[in-house]
């Protein structure tokens, strides 16, 4: 039902119709009560098939020669809970760039597994953060690059006020977004073992998540929004495309 939903949603937004559906308060309605209960169900995914999911990015990732570390969320919740964070509704991993070319290989490796890619975004011809599903579990890869200093980067989107919409073929695309750059500081990785299993995280995680949550990390604050309370964000004046397949 949800695919169904979401593919109507899609085609709607696309359409001549938009305009008026995303005013009509009726529809604003239903769709926010859509969005909860596919919120619950994306919460519940997490803890059902999140272990599982970062299984498949190891073995993935190995294949391909690369490596990744937890990040985010799911970093988070490996140091403060020791398990995926209650509330949280998808997993998020972090490595540094490498071709897209080898980033369609993972594709492809992924896909052999049941993990589907449902989000691309790019700048500049680039791809600097993949989204995949599995079983309804969102699970994000966000691209880092090296900077100076031990710094590094990635770039975070978030829906903006004004998006466009079309189809293609074999994908929708998005424009409209807001992006930010994201700066933590870096020390290398090291194993960490998370739910039985062995996982990189930055060898500096305390200030690694000083970085991305504040010195109050360690306390639950289930009103935390992504993409409004870090202070290591920096606005990009950059137009990106996001492939919604």
């Amino acid at each position: 039902m949800a695919a169904i939903v979401d593919n109507l949603i899609k085609q709607l937004r696309a359409s001549k119709f938009y305009g008026f559906a995303k005013n009509n308060t009726v529809l604003i309605k239903l769709k926010r009560k859509y969005d909860k209960v596919q919120y619950q169900k994306q919460q519940n995914s997490v803890h059902m098939h999140g272990l599982q999911m970062l299984k498949y990015m190891k073995e993935a990732f190995a294949e391909i020669g690369e490596e990744f570390w937890l990040d985010y969320g799911t970093l988070l919740g490996a140091v403060r809970e020791k398990d995926f964070i209650g509330h949280d509704k998808d997993l998020d991993i972090g490595c540094f760039d490498f071709d897209d070319k080898k980033k369609g290989q993972l594709v492809e490796i992924l896909a052999k597994k049941g993990v589907k890619l449902y989000k691309q975004f790019e700048m500049d011809g680039k791809i600097y953060e993949q989204a995949f599903h599995l079983n309804g579990l969102h699970f994000d890869i966000f691209y880092y690059w090296k900077g100076e200093n031990d710094l590094i980067w990635c770039y975070f989107s978030e829906i903006g006020p004004k998006m466009e919409f079309e189809n293609r073929p074999n994908y929708q695309i998005a424009k409209g977004y807001l992006t930010s750059s994201v700066t933590s500081h870096f020390a290398g990785l090291m194993d960490y073992e998370f739910k039985g299993e062995i996982f990189k995280i930055p060898t500096n995680y305390h200030e690694y998540l000083i970085d991305n949550y504040g010195t109050t990390y360690m306390q639950k604050d289930e009103s935390w929004i992504t993409g409004e309370d870090p202070d290591n964000l920096k606005e990009i004046k950059k137009d990106v495309i996001v492939k919604e397949f």
